[in-house]
């Protein structure tokens, strides 16, 4: 089934996927913005929290190539050489883990309710990325802050305050919160009133 276009050059890198062809990229890191050429062998593409990523080997060395960073992308005549035996998920597994261990820093915008602001700020002053504002505002106002996390993860401590402070961005931070929350909720699933014990007698 095709894949729904999220960049330009998607449909190519699909084309090679399914046809075990070989495929020249351009590629623009997302570290400094610098483009380098690679000749791929690609395993296959994955989508994670909406980002399409090849995974791929460069000269038999595994590497992961975010879709929307792809400039051109072509086709190759040549069969794609893949290691025999290595299957997607086990080289996206592999390349996953190494991601996500690297710290990088993460800026965030959240919302904070009025009668939370002032513990939030004792707890996250330090990862403010700008001062907070001073000016007076309506009690009911939500104060919008900009903070500096040294990862995604360091973030998602920000689910500690509920439904008290809002992540408005970026999408990935609300998508690892959800999860999270999710996961908790699921812990405590909601008793239905015909299971409860009935009183004691005499009550």
């Amino acid at each position: 089934m095709p894949l729904p276009l999220r960049s330009p050059e998607l449909a190519c890198l699909q084309d090679a996927v399914f046809g075990d062809q070989r495929l020249r990229v351009r590629y623009r890191h997302g570290r400094d913005g610098s483009e380098r050429s690679y000749t791929l062998d690609a395993y296959g593409l994955v989508n994670k929290a909406g980002v399409w990523y090849l995974v791929a080997d460069h000269q038999t060395r595994p590497k992961l190539f975010r879709a929307d960073r792809v400039v051109t992308a072509r086709v190759l005549s040549e069969q794609a050489r893949l290691r025999p035996g290595v299957e997607l998920q086990h080289v996206w597994q592999d390349l996953r883990r190494e991601v996500e261990s690297v710290e990088r820093p993460v800026k965030v915008t959240v919302r904070v309710a009025p009668d939370t602001l002032a513990r939030f700020l004792r707890v996250h002053h330090t990862d403010l990325a700008a001062p907070a504002g001073t000016h007076s505002r309506p009690d009911t106002e939500a104060t919008e802050l900009t903070l500096q996390f040294r990862s995604l993860g360091h973030a998602t401590t920000l689910l500690s305050f509920g439904p008290k402070v809002e992540v408005v961005d970026p999408p990935e931070l609300q998508d690892a919160l959800r999860e999270a929350a999710q996961a908790t909720a699921a812990l405590y699933p909601r008793t239905s009133p015909s299971t409860l014990a009935p009183p004691p007698d005499g009550s």
